[in-house]
């Protein structure tokens, strides 16, 4: 008897990291949502991954390991082409879904076929199984939102990025014949977030539905592209020169117009301009400090200052480019 196809296939990469596998895995599995099939793409782990998903018994888990360790980035392509559900998720093995997850972007998607994917606000994660801290959310999108694939390409590219990683689903058929391209470098995903948009509508849930962790295993740990200061996310020089390195590839790669492409190119220049300000302001300036400058010169959304120097005051995508 042939299976049904699933509506979503969740592609969980991961190595030699059973615990935090452990935790990730489970947050799937404790979805409302059950029309699911969940692959563990094992990129060749020694540790006793294997024997821990095989021991769960869950009909719908496939374990898939690779005979060798074909780098992050091989093994986050290979989650392109598992499985067969309609929809995809690639979950990091650090990080998690939150309640309710699957669900609303499923019918997210359902409802808006222009959309060819669909991301969501976060919570960060620390050791524990509790999210930590207030919502994050890299958009900037105060409500559940269908934006149109330009909108979304200048919003992101005003502001270095708008979208986390394990917040994502995509329809399946606009990945097909995609990769996370080691040529854009550590934010290879921002790069793929792009290419997706030039095809596509794209949707935004304001809830947070997923949980982030960085930590000292973490790619963005590993890349050095944060760094984490007093409990805050920071970026850094690192982060500054992995955007400029995806969002420029993408520009200068992409099928569009010589003036769309001007448009773009001139988006991110000014976008990157801003962001090194801000790294050398952190590296620079204590953090107390910092806050005493802010106020003592009326820092704040829609100043002058914030306006001509911030990230959020980035507006070189047109009007409205950040909500």
């Amino acid at each position: 008897m042939t299976q049904a196809q699933p509506a979503v296939t969740v592609c969980i990469p991961t190595f030699n990291r059973r615990e935090l596998l452990s935790r990730s895995l489970g947050s799937v599995l404790d979805q409302s949502f059950e029309d699911v099939e969940i692959i563990v793409s094992d990129n060749a782990s020694t540790d006793d991954t294997e024997d821990y998903v095989r021991s769960i018994g869950d009909p719908r888990i496939r374990y898939d390991r690779l005979p060798s360790n074909i780098g992050l980035f091989g093994n986050l392509s290979r989650c392109l082409t598992l499985g067969t559900g309609r929809y995809r998720v690639m979950l990091p093995d650090d990080d998690s879904m939150l309640p309710g997850n699957l669900e609303a972007k499923v019918a997210f998607l359902d409802a808006h076929p222009s959309a060819g994917l669909v991301h969501s606000a976060f919570r960060h994660l620390d050791d524990g199984p509790t999210p930590v801290g207030e919502t994050q959310n890299w958009s900037r999108l105060e409500r559940d939102t269908l934006e149109t694939g330009l909108a979304f390409l200048r919003r992101s590219l005003a502001v270095g990025g708008i979208v986390c990683v394990s917040s994502v689903m995509t329809r399946s058929s606009m990945v097909a014949g995609e990769r996370f391209d080691i040529s854009d470098g550590p934010y290879a995903d921002i790069a793929l977030w792009c290419r997706i948009a030039s095809r596509s509508d794209v949707g935004f849930l304001a809830a947070p539905l997923s949980g982030y962790m960085v930590h000292g295993g973490s790619a963005s740990s590993g890349f050095q592209l944060v760094q984490v200061n007093g409990g805050q996310h920071q970026m850094t020089a690192q982060h500054a020169d992995a955007t400029l390195q995806a969002h420029g590839r993408f520009v200068q790669r992409a099928d569009i117009s010589p003036a769309l492409r001007a448009e773009l190119a001139a988006i991110v220049a000014e976008a990157d301009r801003r962001m090194r300000l801000t790294v050398l302001a952190n590296r620079t300036i204590p953090p107390n400090a910092l806050r005493m400058i802010k106020q003592a010169v009326g820092w704040g959304k829609g100043s002058a200052l914030h306006n001509r120097l911030s990230l959020d005051g980035n507006t070189s995508g047109g009007p409205g480019a950040i909500a």
